[in-house]
């Protein structure tokens, strides 16, 4: 239990020092609160979290809403993503974005993660810009991407975290140029009494 050098007493309720020292009391910081005295820290409020990496002294944060306002533009077996930012960041400022590819079939649920080789630029997570192109999808098939915003305490609270969802069905693939390899060489047939009747021009017999 630390002491207030300042007025000698502890310090009380919603109040807390995680030092000791001249420092004063500091009032809880938002969405966090202590009930006893002394505390050297605040606990966050129900749904608040706060990252390993932060003070005591940072307000406690959740994980932020949905991205918004989700666009796709299809280019045959690409399609560019595009989207606004969350309307409730988390009361955080590391927000990133996460972009999950799963092909769809008809009916409830019929969904798998994407395999083989379909990319992502820049990348898939981590995306600090709300853009993403997706390609080498197939020709004519069905997908759903799930967008979700990310910060510092969305691993705490898993049950909170929410995605915007789009489906698209792409395109026809672009076409393929099929060629002749240059330089190919040719077949040539040659009579076999043609043959015999130059090689016998050409011997003289005695």
């Amino acid at each position: 239990m630390l002491k207030d050098l300042h007025s000698g007493n502890t310090c009380r309720p919603g109040f807390y020092k995680s030092s000791s020292g001249n420092a004063k009391c500091s009032k809880c910081p938002p969405h966090s609160y202590t009930h006893q005295e002394g505390s050297v820290h605040c606990d966050c409020e129900k749904t608040y979290f706060r990252a390993l990496a932060d003070p005591a002294s940072v307000a406690c944060s959740r994980p932020p809403s949905a991205p918004r306002h989700v666009i796709s533009v299809i280019n045959e077996t690409s399609v560019i993503l595009d989207w606004s930012w969350p309307a409730d960041s988390g009361g955080r400022k590391d927000v990133t974005f996460t972009v999950v590819c799963k092909r769809c079939w008809p009916g409830p649920r019929q969904c798998e993660l994407c395999r083989g080789a379909v990319r992502f630029l820049p990348r898939a997570s981590g995306l600090t810009n709300t853009t993403v192109t997706v390609a080498d999808l197939l020709a004519h098939t069905n997908y759903t991407f799930e967008i979700e915003a990310q910060n510092g305490v969305s691993s705490q609270a898993p049950a909170m975290r929410q995605f915007a969802a789009v489906t698209i069905t792409t395109n026809q693939a672009g076409p393929y140029l099929i060629s002749k390899p240059f330089g190919a060489q040719a077949s040539v047939c040659v009579m076999l009494d043609d043959l015999e009747q130059d090689l016998g021009s050409a011997v003289k017999k005695p």
